[in-house]
């Protein structure tokens, strides 16, 4: 499905249309319609203990009506050797399948609580 760009992603400001595909129930990727970059993801749901609140502004730019419209996800950086790997916990990718629109939120990290990153993320992914 193609999302259009309602809150620019960091470094991909440029980019105004992803496709996503599922890789498998913890990984998506996003490729740009653009320029054909490709954005590897980890879904929300491969966490454990996470919660953050969304801004008015950012729901009423995605039009998000309901939790169960969206998902979640962080970027992923896969590296060699995959140990070196890296997840951005700080600015997680909303997608709303309701109106095919999407956006990064930068979170700020008292409030979400990532101030503390122990026992987040499931040992056995």
């Amino acid at each position: 499905m193609e999302y259009k760009v309602a809150v620019p992603l960091a470094g991909f400001e440029e980019e105004e249309a992803f496709v996503l595909e599922k890789i498998d129930n913890f990984f998506s990727c996003i490729k740009s319609q653009n320029s054909g970059i490709e954005i590897r993801m980890l879904s929300f749901d491969a966490l454990k203990n996470l919660d953050f609140d969304l801004p008015e502004w950012f729901i009423d730019k995605l039009g998000i009506k309901s939790i169960n419209d969206i998902s979640i996800f962080f970027i992923f950086v896969l590296q060699t050797p995959a140990t070196n790997s890296v997840v951005n916990l700080f600015a997680p990718v909303i997608l709303n399948h309701q109106n095919l629109t999407m956006g990064q939120i930068q979170l700020d990290l008292n409030e979400s609580g990532l101030e503390t990153l122990e026992n987040i993320i499931y040992g056995n992914l």
